[in-house]
């Protein structure tokens, strides 16, 4: 089984993450993590830009949308699949929702929440000022659509690109990993 977590800044992606690596007693594989293993298998270079999470420039991101993107971008799936195989596994960010839908064991999870209940986590999480968590959030869920809409073609957060969405800061975090978990368990009951 392998579940992928896109999320908005502030809601909670990374907390929910290790609740379910918990209980499935599965990795869990960060931007960090899936840089050390591009690094341990000497392919980090061609996979630096997708390690990168800054905003794309808009003009170029038009010139881009040609045949070369998707050269670039199949290229970097490749290395990605590569890096994680067919293992269980769950993935934060990176794409996983395209690059993994292949797999008929993907759950993939899309987290949200109002941008004031955002800021107002990421102000008690980073220990930052109101403005600080504003500008954090901003920030971080438009570098995050320039990235995701770069690498695949597609609206992040789009509703039918997922099998999941969730308002996580509503639900809370513990509730909000239990209903992916009964997702989980139900599809992987009925594929087996």
């Amino acid at each position: 089984m392998i579940i992928t977590i896109a999320r908005q800044c502030g809601s909670g992606g990374l907390i929910i993450a290790e609740l379910l690596s918990k209980h499935y007693g599965i990795p869990l594989y960060t931007i960090k993590k899936l840089e050390s293993m591009a690094k341990d298998k000497g392919i980090e270079d061609e996979m630096a830009d997708f390690f990168a999470e800054y905003p794309v420039n808009t003009l170029l991101f038009a010139i881009t949308q040609s045949d070369s993107i998707s050269h670039v971008t199949e290229r970097t799936r490749g290395a990605l699949l590569g890096l994680v195989g067919n293992s269980d596994c769950i993935i934060v960010g990176r794409c996983g929702n395209y690059i993994f839908r292949g797999r008929k064991d993907l759950v993939s999870v899309f987290l949200k929440g109002s941008r004031e209940d955002r800021i107002k986590f990421m102000e008690g999480y980073k220990q930052i000022s109101p403005e600080e968590a504003e500008k954090l959030v901003d920030s971080k869920d438009e570098s995050r659509r320039a990235y995701h809409n770069y690498y695949t073609g597609e609206t992040w957060g789009d509703a039918a690109n997922y099998d999941i969405c969730l308002d996580s800061n509503k639900i809370g975090f513990d509730d909000a990993a239990r209903i992916i978990e009964s997702y989980a368990d139900t599809l992987h009951g009925k594929q087996a």
